[in-house]
């Protein structure tokens, strides 16, 4: 199950241009994955035996997987993509879990349009969507299990996470016209 942890503040951890592929062997010990935009911390006593890890960033959503629950957001003129990233593994499951890291907005500024941020997470079976309120930098993530089917390059697991960011007002008529209801945090389908 996913645990969602909501953190603050990022400490010692830039955003800034940089390499869009991290790719190593990560063992018992553990080590962390770095890209900018994300970061993943394997701590000590996850695994039994090194396994291989890749955090890529995409240039867009994959088309395998299926994309029908973010169809919505996706199709907005005014969206903005924060960042699409994919976590691939060698290994399924971890004795402890792995800390995710993900930047969702940039820093707070009051007034303004209401945007709400989501962060899509395709696991290999589903999407899962989680709003994060626009006054947080980053949304934390922590786990167990990867995906089978959604890895790449040669691995078996993974994931998929895409940030998304639109304002409430796009969302709410893109739902309406769509057919939909809008809740003030998602389109529900009638």
């Amino acid at each position: 199950m996913l645990r969602l942890l909501l953190l603050g503040a990022l400490v010692g951890w830039s955003f800034g241009q940089g390499a869009q592929l991290d790719e190593r062997r990560i063992g018992p010990e553990g080590g962390a994955l770095r890209i900018p935009g994300i970061q993943v911390w394997v701590p000590p006593g996850a695994l039994h035996t090194p396994v291989r890890f890749r955090l890529e960033r995409l240039q867009a959503v994959p088309t395998s997987p299926p994309q029908d629950e973010v169809f919505f957001i996706q199709t907005l003129p005014d969206r903005e993509v924060v960042g699409i990233y994919r976590l691939s593994s060698s290994a399924t499951s971890f004795l402890k879990p792995l800390e995710i890291e993900l930047r969702v907005n940039p820093p707070y500024r009051p007034g303004g349009r209401v945007i709400r941020s989501v962060v899509y997470i395709w696991n290999g079976k589903g999407y899962v969507s989680i709003q994060v309120p626009s006054s947080r930098e980053t949304l934390s993530l922590s786990r167990l299990e990867l995906g089978l089917g959604a890895g790449a390059g040669g691995y078996p697991a993974g994931l998929v996470l895409a940030a998304i960011r639109a304002p409430e007002e796009n969302l709410r008529q893109e739902c309406h016209g769509r057919g939909g209801r809008w809740t003030g945090t998602s389109c529900e389908r009638r």
